[in-house]
């Protein structure tokens, strides 16, 4: 017998908030045989889920989980589900289903699902994802088809092991973990509910904003709306600008995470005031135009400490962190990065990205700090992005363009001074991206597509959603057709007793402090 389709009413409830109800037949009924699955009968699917396959996906586990006091006001069942050869998936079904579908990615090389549990060391639940427990979405992640927990199976080096896993490993990583879990949820979605999400939505940061994008020009069809935040658009820069600071590594030219820090902190005293107010903290790193070279060790100018102030070399690494990567012909292939604590990231710039040459090239030496110190710009930046393209894991900015031009919504954001990829170039490529859409016959692309700014320079700050709000934000604007104009981050500075609210605006404007009022309420800043 077939199962009977469901379809979703809007209602009211007594907070004037709308809901969505599955039912079999017309809206507005009261008799109880038209209303969707209990929540005995979908405990009673969640109990039924252990063992099936779905798009090739093993269902491993199905854990009914109950609503948490403070937290969560419906059950759900979180299903786990695993696909040769190392990809592993989390789909996590709600009670109280709006009919939503929201799609997260993951970070840096994956390896670990991003998922919307939260627990303590004891497996007591502490947080829920807000598009599981607020927006009552279905929510599914995966860790983009290898496992950091063991090292055979765990990115970059298993992509380099020669093995068919080795390779299909880094194929899921390229793109294919984005449309398998896509799939693997839609099965889970029917089992539980018999008719698909009336609304798709994709959403991640770093990689996860890649992935993104990756999900707008690949499966156009299967999202309304997609948040990517903390990318560039463009790999192939990126990654030749990650070798080109990495070669450095280990040289007179690379300064140490201290000297960082040293260097970061003399720009904020420097560049401080600029927004309006003096807070040790910059909320338009843009505006900083600080140099470098006042760094120089024996300057008055420079830092007392002879382990911290910059020699030549290292004033010479900054100031090309700093400034446009060009091939020999005067191309710019990135941006370069605005002034930013690059001590985290900047010794390691070399391995992030020998791991997306490696996906280019095939070639297992450039896991090397050897081959890693070769990197020519001039030599291997075609080479990669040809590469990253065969493969897969470039971007496609026509196709991109494609979905925004057919009306889906697309929310494109980045820290104002991240560390680790440059806001400059995710601007320069969303100008490309605007420009392609102008040309399908879009008078305003921001009708569909805008850049917002997060005032913060650390790589994925705001990213959470209980840090900016994305979630509503890109439900309002393709469900309701309010497009967002300026959202808010939430956050607490590093020592800092206060949380602080600063609004997030429309690139290339920043705050700027009106002067008066509560430093910590975004309220009393302009965005301009």
């Amino acid at each position: 017998m077939n199962k009977p389709a469901f379809f979703f009413c809007a209602t009211t409830n007594t907070y004037g908030a709308i809901v969505l109800a599955a039912v079999l037949s017309g809206c507005g009924g009261d008799s109880s045989d038209d209303q969707g699955p209990t929540v005995a009968q979908l405990a009673a699917t969640c109990a039924s889920m252990v063992g099936k396959v779905i798009a090739g996906a093993t269902v491993t586990a199905a854990t009914r989980i109950e609503p948490v006091a403070n937290i969560s006001t419906a059950g759900f069942c979180k299903v786990n589900a695993t696909r040769a050869p190392f990809l592993d998936i989390e789909v996590d079904v709600p009670d109280n289903w709006s009919g939503r579908y929201w799609q997260n990615g993951g970070g840096g090389f994956n390896g670990t699902i991003p998922s919307a549990v939260s627990t303590s060391a004891s497996g007591v639940i502490t947080a829920l994802n807000p598009a599981l427990a607020q927006k009552a979405a279905v929510y599914a992640a995966s860790n983009g088809g290898n496992r950091a927990s063991v090292p055979a199976e765990a990115a970059p080096a298993v992509w380099a092991n020669g093995t068919a896993n080795g390779a299909a490993s880094a194929t899921d990583y390229d793109y294919l973990s984005v449309g398998t879990t896509l799939a693997v949820a839609k099965g889970v979605i029917a089992a539980f509910y018999g008719t698909p999400a009336k609304y798709r939505y994709f959403n991640g940061c770093s990689n996860g904003g890649r992935e993104a994008y990756i999900a707008a020009q690949r499966w156009p069809d299967d999202f309304d709306g997609i948040v990517s935040g903390c990318e560039t658009e463009d790999m192939t820069g990126q990654t030749a600008a990650w070798l080109d600071l990495g070669r450095r590594a280990g040289t007179a030219a690379a300064p140490t995470a201290a000297q960082y820090r040293a260097a970061y902190a003399a720009a904020v005293a420097s560049c401080d005031a600029q927004d309006g107010l003096t807070d040790a903290y910059l909320e338009n790193p843009a505006a900083c135009n600080y140099d470098p070279g006042l760094l120089l060790c024996g300057l008055p100018t420079a830092n007392a400490d002879p382990a911290l102030c910059l020699t030549a070399p290292q004033v010479q690494t900054l100031k090309d962190l700093m400034s446009p990567l060009k091939l020999a012909d005067g191309t710019v292939v990135y941006a370069g990065f605005t002034w930013s604590d690059f001590s985290t990231f900047g010794p390691s710039f070399g391995v992030l990205g020998s791991g997306f040459a490696l996906l280019a090239t095939n070639d297992a030496s450039w896991l090397t700090p050897t081959k890693q110190a070769t990197f020519n710009v001039d030599a291997h930046y075609a080479l990669i992005g040809n590469g990253l393209r065969r493969v897969g894991a470039e971007h496609d900015l026509p196709a991109i363009a494609s979905f925004v031009a057919s009306g889906k919504k697309l929310i494109s954001w980045h820290d104002a001074g991240d560390n680790l990829l440059s806001t400059r170039e995710h601007a320069r490529n969303d100008v490309m991206l605007t420009q392609l859409i102008k040309n399908l016959g879009v008078a305003d692309p921001t009708t569909n597509t805008r850049l917002f700014a997060v005032p913060s320079s650390t790589h994925s700050a705001g990213s959470a959603l209980t840090q900016v709000d994305w979630a509503t934000a890109i439900m309002n604007w393709v469900e309701q057709g309010t497009a967002p104009t300026q959202l808010t981050y939430t956050f607490t500075p590093a020592g800092a007793a206060a949380a602080r609210n600063l609004p997030v605006c429309l690139y290339p404007k920043y705050p700027r402090y009106n002067g008066t009022g509560d430093v910590n309420a975004a309220a009393n800043y302009t965005c301009t």
